[in-house]
C-alpha cells in the first residue's frame, strides 16, 4: 500500500470521511479498493450521500466487494429486501475468500464483503441477524485478522452496553498479535475506556483522540465527538463543549455530535429549554438515536404513572 493509499484508508478507519474524500478526489488514477473506500465513506457520512456512492459504484466492476457495498447502499436507499438478498448470495459466493492475511494483497477480492454483511445484519434489528452479524465478524476477526471488522466487532459490543467485552477482545493475545498497536487499535481502545472508565482510562482516551485530532486530516466529526467525550468525562465542561461545538460547525445534523451536546448543555448553563431545542434537532436528525429512544420511554413511562395518579383530597363538588 503506498503513503496516498495508507493516508485514505487511515482517515476512513478514523471517522475522518470528509478528509478522507477530500484526499482521495485528489488523485488521479485511484486504485478499485480505494474507490470502495471513497463509496463506503459516502455512506458514511451523516447522513449518507447514496447517490454519490452509487454514481462512483457504477464506474467500478461488479466483484464481490463492490456488489457488497452496492448491496449496503441498496439498504440505507430502503430496499431491506433487495439489499438482504443480495448479501446472502455473496455471503455463499464468498467461501474463505477474504480471509487470507499472511502476504495478501491490497487487492485482494472478498475483503469487503463481511464487514458490510456484518453491519447490515446488526442493523436489521432482528436478535437471530444479529447473532449472525456477530459470527461473520468474528470469523473475519479470528481467521483473516480483519482489524476492520475488529472494529465492528467492539462498537457493537459497546452499543449493546457490553464494554468490557470490547475491552476483553481488543487486549487478548490474539488481538494484539495482529494489530501491533496500531493507530485504529488505539483508537478501538480509546473508545472502550470511554465506556468503561474509571479516570485514568478516560485521561489515556482523551490522549489517543487529541493525538489524532492534530494529525492532517484528522479533525473528523467522528474524533471531535471523542475529544469532547473524554473531556466532559474528566468533568472539563467548557472544553467539551468546544469540541462539540467545533464538530456541529463541520456538521450542523451529525447525530453523535447532537447527542453529546444535549448531554452538556446543562453542564455548561444552558437553560432546560435549549437542551430541549437541541434535542428536538436530534430528533429530526435521527429520530431512532438511542439518547432519542431513552427519552421518549422515560417520557411513556411518566405519562402512564401520572394516569394512573388520584388526588388525596377530593375536588369540591359543582356548585
Amino acid at each position: 500500500m503506498d503513503s496516498d493509499a495508507f493516508y485514505i484508508v487511515t482517515l476512513f478507519q478514523q471517522g475522518s470521511y470528509r478528509a478522507a474524500l477530500a484526499a482521495y478526489k485528489e488523485l488521479s488514477t485511484p486504485s478499485p479498493t480505494l474507490s470502495l473506500y471513497a463509496a463506503r465513506a459516502y455512506l458514511a457520512l451523516s447522513p449518507p450521500d447514496i447517490r454519490s456512492a452509487q454514481t462512483l459504484l457504477s464506474s467500478l466492476p461488479p466483484t464481490l466487494d463492490s456488489r457488497a457495498v452496492q448491496a449496503l447502499a441498496t439498504y440505507l436507499a430502503g430496499d431491506a429486501e433487495t439489499a438482504v438478498g443480495e448479501l446472502e448470495e455473496l455471503l455463499a459466493e464468498l467461501g474463505e475468500q477474504g480471509l487470507a492475511h499472511e502476504g495478501a494483497g491490497e487487492e485482494e477480492e472478498g475483503r469487503f464483503v463481511r464487514g458490510v454483511v456484518g453491519t447490515v445484519w446488526i442493523l436489521e434489528g432482528d436478535e437471530q441477524r444479529r447473532e449472525e452479524g456477530i459470527e461473520v465478524l468474528r470469523e473475519a476477526v479470528e481467521l483473516g485478522h480483519d482489524q476492520e471488522c475488529l472494529g465492528l466487532l467492539s462498537h457493537l459490543y459497546i452499543s449493546l452496553h457490553l464494554a468490557p467485552l470490547s475491552t476483553a477482545l481488543l487486549t487478548s493475545p490474539s488481538t494484539t498479535s495482529i494489530t501491533s498497536d496500531s493507530l485504529l487499535s488505539q483508537l478501538l481502545i480509546a473508545r472502550s475506556h470511554l465506556a468503561t472508565g474509571p479516570t485514568q482510562k478516560y485521561q489515556d482516551a482523551y490522549y489517543v483522540f487529541e493525538e489524532i485530532k492534530n494529525m492532517q486530516g484528522g479533525r473528523g466529526e467522528g474524533v471531535l465527538s471523542g475529544v469532547g467525550v473524554a473531556q466532559g468525562l474528566l468533568g472539563r465542561w467548557e472544553e467539551a463543549r468546544d469540541a462539540i461545538n467545533e464538530g456541529l460547525e463541520m456538521n450542523p445534523t451529525h447525530p453523535t455530535l447532537l447527542a453529546n451536546s444535549v448531554a452538556l448543555a446543562l453542564h455548561t448553563g444552558k437553560t432546560a429549554a435549549h437542551a430541549d431545542q437541541l434535542l428536538s434537532q436530534l430528533r429530526a436528525a435521527d429520530s431512532a438515536h438511542p439518547l432519542v429512544r431513552d427519552v421518549d420511554a422515560k417520557s411513556a413511562l411518566f405519562d402512564e404513572a401520572a394516569a394512573q395518579f388520584q388526588p388525596s383530597v377530593p375536588q369540591a363538588a359543582a356548585a
